[in-house]
């Protein structure tokens, strides 16, 4: 009998401690939290900027004009070489002639001029307001084409070079003696270089 008289005892009282513990535990927690220290964040205010969008439409400079024209070139002189007397060739530009039978030799007969170029004015001789003529002379070959082109007489040298390199793109219809075509030397042609007036 003292035994569970005892052990009643000892029951009641870890009862009792652990309601006093479960008690203090809950009190502590119902605590209102401690005041932190508040720090205040400044205000950022943007400051008011008017914007406004410029074009630059001003026109650039002109360049200065040059006080001296660019020097001229001398064109290159042409001497005239001692050669044989032969006829000025003067015929219509472009000529269509009907040859017939094989290469066109189908029989004897001199050379005819079939196409002829016309010499570029130079740009030198006329912004200058030049005037002139230039007789070159050459051989038309067995084909028709012009070779061994060269200046005759030329006052103005300044023709010289376009004289020459028209008369190179010259075409014959060729010499025919004996149903053979043969080259014919010292052919000559005059160009002549006119302003055109209005």
């Amino acid at each position: 009998m003292t035994r569970v008289i005892s052990a009643a005892v000892l029951a009641f009282i870890i009862t009792m401690g652990l309601l006093l513990l479960m008690h203090f535990l809950i009190a502590s927690n119902l605590k209102e939290p401690e005041q932190g220290k508040e720090y205040k964040i400044p205000d950022i205010v943007m400051p008011d900027r008017k914007v406004s969008e410029e074009f630059d439409t001003r026109k650039p400079d002109k360049p200065d004009e040059a006080k001296q024209p660019p020097p001229e070139i001398p064109e290159p002189e042409y001497q005239s070489p001692n050669v044989n007397t032969a006829i000025a060739v003067s015929a219509p530009t472009n000529l269509d002639l009907n040859i017939s039978a094989v290469g066109g030799f189908s029989s004897d007969g001199d050379y005819l001029p079939i196409v002829k170029v016309e010499a570029k004015y130079p740009s030198s001789a006329l912004s200058r307001g030049t005037e002139g003529y230039c007789t070159v002379q050459y051989t038309v070959a067995t084909d028709g084409s012009t070779k061994d082109v060269e200046v005759y007489d030329c006052p103005q040298s300044v023709f010289a070079r376009s004289s020459v390199a028209a008369a190179k793109k010259f075409k014959y219809k060729p010499k025919v003696v004996d149903g053979q075509p043969i080259e014919v030397k010292g052919v000559r042609n005059r160009f002549i270089f006119k302003m055109a007036t209005e």
